[in-house]
């Protein structure tokens, strides 16, 4: 019963490794994972990548009110830092593995300000303790806030190693700025080293007090492993885009950066877009002209198109946007600068070039390039499909086919080479994300478009239907509502059938006892 109990009562922490020192480990290339990862996931079918969790509420919800939980959690604090005892730092490490830290951590810090009793130094140290030595992010993410509270020169190192892994850089980036006199020049130096949600955090409270900073914001700052949409417009402004190239000729990095930074303006998202970016006219004005003697690669001629596409919107657009700077002269003008560059003929051989040799970037653009020119690459992209049967990119290009005999022809490759057996384990409620489900979004790329091919891919069908990711079972049946009756085999209508009396999904099964009676079965 002693030894029972013994175990009941060791910390959450015993012998686990530190996240700090994991970290410390991996040196300038810090990759996702933490130990704490199974546990932190344990139950969820959805995992977040490092920092997004963070990132995505922080950008899109409120923050959290102070609750009894986080009240409790300031006063075992104020204890703690007025007499240390063990009992009361397990107390507090167990409530806060399980908190909410992103959206109660402001609540908290100012509750602590507020606080009377507290000792700084023994708040520190204990601030320091969460940090550097615990296992479990929420904990770690806790005592770099509190960090924040003070001056914490001293524990630079430790905040800069923490801020290169996504999940922390958020809470190392304010405690940096809260308590560093060279705040700034850190946050430079800390966001050359991080490309998730990391960067964003970073750059958007990076102030260009100086050139080497601006030159960065234009040539790399824009770029991340999210969405360039969160810093488009940020880099835009603080780089100085306009003044850069407004110039007679600009360097190849510069047009490069400036090229990450269009595309993303013009796609529009999540943050600032072109019609949020005063200098609108005049860049993308620029940025055609660079075009026509720097323009040579598909991703150059991809953001040219999208140019040409955004000046080809409806009037109900434009009659705003000729209230905020542009005038008619100006659209008409660089439409016309547009279309000159793209009816280059030297645009064909880069394409096929990008699409047969190029990386996967490179493919990316050039295929895009390729649908709007007319280049016919299918041929090219099945060969490549071969070398990778479970690549995702190519089974969504290759099935725009609008010829069924190619679309037979991928079919008959998927049925051979996807491992059916493996996807067709039995209906599921998955949602299909992660690496272990590259098959299964393989398939589901095919089946959505088969409905328009009767009589193909019955094969890819049935596994659908018996796969445990209900976006499966949704596409097969999609698939199966667009062909008629005449043209299901034994097996298919055995398996809807069978679908309709085991299917977990109460949607699900709605839409297969309707496609059963729609098809008088």
């Amino acid at each position: 019963m002693v030894t029972f109990l013994s175990k009941i009562a060791r910390p959450l922490w015993e012998g686990k490794t530190s996240i700090y020192s994991f970290i410390k480990e991996q040196g300038e290339t810090v990759g996702g994972s933490l130990p704490d990862d199974e546990e932190f996931w344990s139950g969820s079918k959805l995992r977040w990548v490092a920092g997004g969790l963070d990132g995505a509420f922080g950008h899109h919800a409120r923050p959290g009110q102070m609750t009894d939980e986080t009240d409790e959690l300031v006063h075992l604090l104020a204890k703690q830092s007025r007499n240390s005892k063990n009992s009361i730092r397990k107390a507090l490490y167990t409530k806060l593995v399980k908190t909410d830290i992103s959206s109660q951590i402001d609540s908290i810090l100012e509750a602590l300000r507020k606080q009377p009793g507290i000792k700084p130094d023994a708040l520190f140290k204990e601030a320091k303790w969460f940090a550097e030595n615990r296992a479990h992010r929420n904990v770690v993410k806790f005592g770099i806030a509190l960090l924040g509270l003070f001056q914490n020169e001293q524990v630079k190192e430790l905040l800069l190693t923490l801020g290169m892994h996504d999940e922390f850089t958020l809470y190392a980036a304010v405690a940096i700025q809260n308590g560093m006199e060279d705040s700034n020049q850190v946050l430079f130096e800390l966001a050359k080293h991080v490309h998730g949600w990391g960067k964003i955090h970073l750059v958007e409270r990076l102030e260009p007090t100086t050139k080497e900073i601006k030159d960065w914001l234009l040539r790399q700052g824009c770029q991340n492993s999210v969405m360039n949409e969160y810093l488009a417009c940020i880099c835009a402004r603080n780089g100085g885009l306009r003044e850069a190239l407004s110039a007679n000729s600009v360097d190849s990095a510069l047009f490069n950066g400036a090229t990450d930074i269009m595309e993303a303006l013009l796609n529009g998202g999540p943050a600032e877009d072109i019609d949020d970016y005063e200098y609108a006219p005049q860049v993308v004005s620029d940025y055609v002209r660079l075009a026509r003697e720097m323009g040579s690669s598909a991703k150059h001629l991809s953001v040219v198109w999208s140019i040409r596409d955004f000046l080809a919107q409806d009037e109900k657009n434009w009659s705003r946007r000729m209230s905020e700077g542009w005038s008619e002269q100006v659209r008409t003008d660089i439409r016309n600068a547009c279309e000159s560059i793209i009816s280059n003929a030297r645009w064909v051989s880069i394409i096929t070039h990008a699409v047969s040799a190029g990386n996967s970037s490179e493919r990316y653009y050039g295929t895009a390039c390729a649908d709007k020119l007319g280049v016919d690459i299918w041929e090219t992209l099945y060969g490549q499909l071969a070398a990778d049967p479970l690549e995702d990119f190519h089974y969504f290009q290759l099935m725009k086919s609008s010829d069924p005999n190619r679309i037979r022809q991928l079919v008959q490759f998927a049925t051979e080479h996807l491992p059916l057996q493996y996807i067709a384990t039995g209906p599921g409620d998955e949602m299909g994300f992660g690496q272990e489900y590259v098959a299964h979004r393989n398939l589901d790329t095919i089946l959505q478009s088969l409905d328009q091919y009767e009589g193909i891919g019955v094969e890819l069908i049935l596994t659908g239907l018996n796969s445990p990711v209900t976006r499966n079972r949704n596409m097969a049946i999609k698939a199966l509502e667009g062909w008629h009756v005449t043209a299901w085999d034994e097996r298919v209508i055995n398996a809807v059938n069978h679908l309709s009396e085991i299917e977990p999904d109460d949607s699900v099964k709605e839409r297969v006892h309707k496609l059963l009676k729609d098809k008088g079965l």
